[in-house]
């Protein structure tokens, strides 16, 4: 059960226990209901806890708290009453304060608080002595005081029972929520989602309003950016950036220490400059242990923080729920490095890879750059196409590897001065497939390997290895195969020389709607003149003051 569950169920159980309360009046007096004051009396009590019950459907954590303070102040008022009825007439000869020992035992289970005991306590008996100097029996009184003090004992005792047993369910919940978070960062791929997921966990089990995750910026390790961020309120004002030693999480990112803080006047300037209304405020850093090259030389390094705030009055973080708090944070920490970790080792691996393709072109110095030239052509048709970021990515990868599996074809054949031959043409088209089964154990998403696999296929179904056609070509997959042409007529060849740039754009207007995806053509006849393309194969010619498609 959540602190929210917590309060909304404390909430329920005082509205039902004085609809009881308001019964057994109703039926002790039941001979006095003709009186106008005995009506009245019960009607208010009625009309109070209808209203409550009213406000109790609304939403949000402060209306529950403000539920609960008002209950609490009417069960004071329900025992008081109870004690001086006793001095009514109407009730002579029913011990009516036995109706103040409910709203006593209630209130000590639910607030455990001695001193509200006392205090509760010295009001009935107060009221009780008050009522014998108005008329009632002497005997009312010590009867009444020593079944109060005596109620009071006992819901002392059931209040200590009831505590221990919330704390051994609270640990046992919290130690299941801690194992489920920890499966939930382990098992998804998507990091944000799944820290998304445990902030909704921490937010609701210890009862904050709202809670963001800020990890350190990349480019720039002083500055801290807004991964994810939840409030049980829907939309709320979190800062997107922060600067290091700034505002309550800049302070715990450059101190590396968790606080927690509370506020009873709701002071906002500690609280990472957000508005008005912050009461409680706890943040914890994202620590993880970082080794160095001797591997014995080890250090926190601080990834970001975790900070939790609370726009409710009386809601404090206390001891056990900051070990909650800094356990998730640590499996949080945890996640982030392996996920950066892992995007380092993606790029390392991707670098290895690309300087493997370069290596493998400088065996033939007419296709020397031509991967690159290919991937930035594609990128500048993907651009201009609104493909998104991570399809980008994906374009970039696929055609600086796409030429890879040649390094599995003889140089004769791919430095051959002349026409190849029907057989030599089988063999280069392996390279394809071979590329292919290069890059598949590799762990590269699907749009990759189809770059590499099938960058020599045809709208018309005409090419190679798998004779794809239509619809079976992904927009992607239509770039590069644009791209490639475009680059290998534009590039010296052994037995040719570079294409004019005329003779290139009529071959690909004529095979545009056959070979060609015919968009993706204009596309490209647009980009000609734009200043990347340019940079990529023009230059002057010299004597003759020409311009030419170069290598």
């Amino acid at each position: 059960m959540t602190a929210q569950e917590r309060l909304e169920q404390e909430v329920r159980a005082g509205v039902v226990v004085r609809w009881a309360l308001v019964g057994a009046a109703g039926i002790v007096l039941f001979d006095q209901l003709g009186n106008l004051f005995v009506l009245a009396g019960l009607a208010f009590a009625a009309l109070s806890n209808f209203v409550v019950s009213m406000m109790h459907k609304r939403e949000g954590q402060a209306a529950r708290q403000q539920c609960l303070r008002i209950i609490s102040g009417l069960r004071v008022a329900d025992g008081v009453a109870a004690c001086l009825l006793t001095a009514y007439a109407g009730a002579s000869g029913y011990p009516v304060y036995l109706l103040a020992i409910p709203p006593l035992v209630v209130e000590t289970i639910a607030r455990r608080d001695v001193r509200r005991l006392s205090a509760m306590l010295a009001f009935f008996i107060g009221a009780l002595f008050f009522a014998t100097l108005l008329g009632a029996p002497m005997q009312g009184f010590w009867m009444g005081s020593s079944l109060l003090i005596i109620s009071a004992v006992v819901a002392l005792v059931l209040a200590g029972f009831r505590e221990r047993d919330e704390r051994l369910v609270r640990h046992e919940r919290r130690l299941s929520l801690v194992l489920e978070c920890g499966a939930t960062l382990a098992a998804n791929r998507n990091l944000r989602s799944a820290m998304l997921m445990v902030l909704q966990a921490i937010v609701r089990e210890i009862g904050a309003t709202c809670a963001y995750v800020m990890q350190t910026d990349d480019e720039d390790d002083s500055t801290l950016v807004t991964e994810v961020a939840f409030s049980t309120e829907g939309e709320f004002q979190f800062p997107a950036r922060l600067e290091v030693g700034t505002g309550l999480s800049g302070y715990v990112a450059q101190t590396g220490q968790p606080v927690n803080v509370s506020s009873a006047e709701g002071n906002p300037n500690e609280f990472d400059g957000l508005s008005s209304g912050v009461h409680a405020a706890a943040c914890v850093p994202l620590l993880a242990r970082s080794y160095g090259p001797a591997r014995d030389d080890a250090a926190d390094q601080i990834l970001g923080v975790l900070t939790l705030l609370s726009y409710s009055e009386g809601v404090e973080f206390d001891t056990e729920d900051m070990e909650l708090v800094r356990t998730l944070a640590s499996l949080l920490a945890i996640a982030v490095a392996n996920a950066k970790m892992e995007t380092r080792q993606h790029a390392t691996f991707l670098r290895t890879m690309e300087s493997l393709a370069t290596a493998l072109e400088a065996r033939d110095e007419y296709t020397r750059g031509h991967s690159q030239r290919v991937s930035e052509v594609s990128l500048m048709i993907g651009e201009r196409m609104g493909l998104s970021p991570a399809a980008l990515e994906e374009l970039r990868v696929g055609t600086i590897l796409h030429d890879i599996g040649k390094i599995g074809v003889p140089d004769a054949i791919l430095n051959k001065a002349g026409k190849l031959t029907e057989e030599e043409f089988e063999v280069m088209k392996t390279h394809t497939l071979k590329g292919y089964e290069i890059c598949k154990p590799l762990n590269l998403s699907d749009g990759v390997l189809m770059v590499i696999r099938n960058h020599h296929e045809r709208l018309d179904g005409s090419g190679y290895p798998d004779g794809l056609r239509g619809g079976d070509l992904p927009l992607p997959l239509r770039i590069v195969c644009v791209a490639d042409a475009f680059d290998a007529m534009s590039s010296r060849r052994p037995y040719r020389g570079v294409m004019s740039a005329k003779a290139v754009l009529s071959e690909l207007s004529r095979h545009a709607g056959t070979q060609f995806d015919p968009v993706v053509v204009e596309h490209l006849k647009e980009l000609l003149n734009a200043p990347r393309m340019v940079a990529l194969y023009f230059r002057g010619d010299g004597d003759e003051g020409t311009e030419k498609w170069a290598a």
